[in-house]
């Protein structure tokens, strides 16, 4: 008898531990090993440092884009070259990417359905008589959702997923931005300090004459002493406008994503007067093509989802639990079934906190829009005063640079001095810099309203598109 239990006490052994081998081998299959991945800050600082046109994936990129073969390597960097430039190298875009993927990531996630459970039991009798003193049992534990709810939650997810991918492109926006702000910075302080170093040349050459003439007696001090005032002062203008010029350079490198050495190395293009452009339907298309609007938008179906999700909650999901055993030799099916009542609460807080946040997004879906509309309005009417200002300025210029060719034809004629000459030129310089100064702010009103817009007023960009800027320099960051 002892021999027997003993046998019967082996094979219980081995079919539990054939139950357990299975289940872990079952369960084990396609597990995933963790890899570190630790920061490492000086290779970070010096791969942002190593960051150059000449990159061979940045030609690549430049191609992907469209732009011109025979116009590679770039000779010439303007708004357009440098923008391309930023949303390939500028770091901000990966961290929206990295969001973007994590997000998809809980898409993955909502969609995925509950795991089976498996359970299984072993038990022995004390009391048997001519039977196996052991009872086994196995059984699968089969989670049911209802109401809808997997389908909610997949819902909500590829709202956030959409919102994520949609900030990617308004964060691509901003670094346009910044770039194209930063170029026209650079190169205004470089346009006003070559002007400024003519206003200095002419005011020297002023100030020596008046000398001159009153040694002569034909100038009083207070003629001298004023050109030496205006000299001083337009030295010290120029002297403070060149020395803007490298801080400016410095920033506008950061902002296209490049290192000093390698902007140091670029030729842009210097400063020009860009024609007026058209203000009608502008208000149609920033409440429609904003970016944060559509963002907005995003993210209010994925509070709509939410709430449905909690909702579905109200009903309770089910678990199947289907075994079967062998109760000393007596084989026994059976089938129960498990859920949880919600009788109590009916899931209402969940609810209640679900649509009030619903009703969050409506009112910053309102707040966003009440201020593009303020933000275009303001925006529209600084522009249009600076263009305003703009054609006054150049309708002055020109009517100066007639009355400097007179002047000049009457020097060359004999009928008018080089003194005379001379500050006709200074009033010539004086107009250009007024001129060149309202080109400046009609042009920085212009980037403003087309940040309002998000999108640029003419075709000198083009923004790739949200799946584009999504995946773009993906290799590189990894």
């Amino acid at each position: 008898m002892a021999k027997e239990i003993l046998s019967l006490n082996l094979k219980a052994s081995i079919h539990i531990a054939s139950m357990m081998s299975l289940t872990l081998i079952v369960s084990g299959c396609g597990f995933q090993s963790y890899l570190p991945k630790p920061i490492e800050p000086k290779k970070i600082a010096s791969k942002l440092e190593q960051r150059s046109v000449s990159d061979a994936d940045f030609k690549a990129y430049l191609s992907a884009q469209n732009y011109p073969n025979n116009q590679v390597p770039i000779s010439l960097w303007g708004e357009n070259e440098l923008s391309l430039s930023a949303l390939f190298f500028h770091p901000d875009l990966n961290v929206d990417r990295a969001q973007w993927r994590a997000a998809q990531a809980a898409q993955i996630t909502a969609a995925q359905r509950p795991e089976i459970g498996i359970s299984g039991s072993a038990d022995n009798h004390a009391q048997h008589k001519n039977k196996s003193p052991w009872t086994y049992a196995l059984g699968i534990d089969i989670p049911i959702v209802t109401a809808g709810k997997r389908e909610a939650q997949i819902a909500q997810a590829a709202g956030l997923s959409e919102a994520a991918r949609i900030e990617i492109a308004q964060t691509a926006w901003q670094v346009h931005s910044r770039v194209a702000k930063s170029l026209l910075e650079y190169q205004y302080s470089v346009a006003q300090s070559a002007i400024l170093k003519n206003e200095v040349a002419l005011r020297t050459a002023i100030a020596d004459m008046l000398m001159k003439r009153l040694d002569a007696g034909m100038a009083s001090n207070i003629e001298v002493s004023n050109a030496r005032i205006a000299l001083q002062k337009a030295e010290q203008a120029f002297m403070a406008e060149s020395g803007r010029i490298s801080s400016l350079g410095a920033a506008l490198a950061n902002d296209a994503g490049l290192s000093m050495n390698a902007f140091s190395q670029l030729k842009v293009q210097p400063f020009a007067k860009a024609e007026p452009v058209s203000l009608n339907d502008l208000q149609y298309e920033a409440l429609l093509n904003r970016l944060d609007i559509r963002a907005s938008l995003a993210r209010y179906e994925a509070a709509e989802a939410k709430l449905r999700l909690e909702i579905a909650k109200q009903y309770p999901d089910l678990t199947l639990s289907p075994a079967k055993s062998l109760d000393q030799g007596d084989k026994i099916w059976s089938l129960g079934f498990s859920s949880l009542l919600t009788l109590i609460n009916k899931n209402r807080g969940m609810i209640a906190e679900a649509t009030a946040l619903r009703e969050v997004e409506v009112a910053q879906f309102e707040a966003l829009q009440a201020k593009v509309i303020g933000d275009l309005n303001q925006a529209k009417a600084a522009y249009q005063a600076a263009l305003d200002a703009n054609t006054k300025a150049r309708i002055v210029l020109t009517s100066q640079q007639k009355r400097t060719e007179q002047t000049e034809h009457q020097f060359n004629a004999g009928f008018a001095d080089r003194l005379e000459l001379s500050t006709t030129q200074l009033e010539n310089i004086i107009a250009e810099q007024s001129t060149l100064s309202t080109a400046y702010k009609m042009q920085i009103t212009k980037l403003n309203l087309e940040d309002v817009l998000q999108r640029p007023l003419d075709s000198r960009f083009t923004l790739p598109n949200a799946n584009d800027l999504a995946i773009n320099n993906t290799n590189r960051n990894n």
